[in-house]
């Protein structure tokens, strides 16, 4: 395979490049992710154990790609590796693993296995569906990385459907959850979103064309059904992928004339109607307030 030291090309295509243009969202999404994916297969490459947070300084640096510009062309991106790297080949060794893994799976629709296959753990593939989580009807059709003349893989609905029967196959169970889904929580660009339900907070993740559906929802009590990654525990949900979303029909909030008829009452027309009725012999009346209160 050949090297990418001399330079990567990421050639995005769509309806969302014409013009060379490409939205920034877009951009952050493909860069964000395919550096995040290089740096998952790195750390599995060097035998690190995957653990929450922040990834080794020394393999981030090693596999950390720099953009250097635009070219002409349909949103073309030139990357080059960063001027100092710590462990020499990673980068190479990364990015053909990335690649040998994606065209298995274009060929077979299935899991690489051997070498490749222990390096394509399940964090390798969610960050590859949200790499491809762009791709849509109205964005792009599709991702090409090339260095020189030679097209490395390329990334399209294809690749897109298969990466996502795969992230289904890790999946414990079809679920549905019933929650309240955020304003606060959603995030366009990583195509991820929050329902929360009465069990806990679920972190939901969605495609593209599902976006303005969601939005639709926001700040909504809602029935949502997906596929759901279950923890360790075989009870929490570590992340759902959402295919339905539905809103739950609530009881409605009455206005106050409604409420104020329903239960026989209206405004008062007078301050007047705040006193009652005359006293005729107010020292009766004291006594009786000095008899409720013991005094007497």
């Amino acid at each position: 395979m050949k090297s990418i030291e001399e330079g990567l090309v990421v050639r995005a295509v769509g309806p969302v490049t014409v013009g060379n243009r490409i939205p920034l969202s877009e951009l952050a999404r493909i860069a964000s992710n395919l550096q995040a994916t290089l740096e998952r297969i790195a750390l599995s490459l060097v035998g690190a154990r995957q653990r929450p947070g922040r990834r080794p300084p020394e393999i981030a640096d090693a596999v950390r790609l720099d953009f250097v510009g635009f070219r002409d062309g349909s949103a073309v991106l030139e990357l080059k590796p960063g001027e100092s790297t710590t462990l020499d080949n990673l980068l190479d060794m990364s990015f053909a693993t990335l690649s040998e893994g994606v065209e298995h799976i274009r060929a077979t629709g299935e899991q690489p296995v051997g070498d490749v296959g222990v390096h394509f753990t399940p964090a390798v593939l969610n960050g590859l569906v949200t790499l491809c989580g762009g791709i849509g009807h109205r964005s792009l059709s599709h991702i090409e990385f090339i260095t020189g003349n030679t097209i490395h893989f390329t990334l399209d609905r294809d690749i897109q459907a298969a990466l996502r029967t795969l992230q289904k196959s890790n999946v414990e169970t079809e679920t549905t959850i019933v929650g309240r889904l955020h304003m606060g929580d959603f995030d366009p660009l990583s195509l991820r979103c929050r329902i929360d339900t009465n069990l806990g907070s679920v972190s939901c993740d969605f495609d593209i064309d599902f976006k303005d559906e969601v939005f639709t929802r926001l700040d909504q009590l809602v029935m949502a059904t997906g596929s759901a990654e279950i923890e360790p525990d075989g009870i929490g949900v570590r992340i759902m992928h959402l295919t339905e979303l539905s809103v739950v029909d609530t009881s409605r909030t009455l206005s106050l004339d409604e409420l104020a008829r329903e239960q026989g009452v209206s405004p008062l027309r007078s301050i007047d109607q705040l006193r009652g009725e005359p006293v005729e012999n107010f020292e009766l009346f004291l006594q009786a307030i000095r008899a409720a209160r013991g005094d007497e």
